[in-house]
């Protein structure tokens, strides 16, 4: 990954994931940075951030997208993440 914007450490949630770009009639996809996070010393949320390879995509500039949530949204967003992960791998109950 070229010119990341995202830092890329040993605590970096997901150092290479799948993604893509979407327009209108068009979609790139590519490699990319996930990571979640929540910074300072005393935050107040939390942040998911995501980060398309620059190599990838030839229609963006380089770019970082970032996602402020509540604790709530976050944990709202891991139980989505959980229920349809457990689908995914045939959990009946989910």
């Amino acid at each position: 990954m070229n010119e990341r914007i995202t830092s890329v450490t040993a605590y970096t949630t997901l150092e290479f994931v799948d993604g893509a770009a979407l327009g209108h009639d068009w979609t790139e996809g590519g490699s990319g940075v996930l990571n979640v996070t929540a910074s300072g010393e005393e935050p107040d949320r939390v942040e998911l951030q995501f980060e398309l390879d620059g190599l990838d995509v030839e229609r963006l500039p380089n770019h970082a997208d970032r996602i402020d949530l509540t604790p709530e949204q976050a944990r709202t967003v891991a139980a989505a993440l959980t229920r349809y992960a457990d689908r995914i791998d045939g959990d009946e109950s989910a």
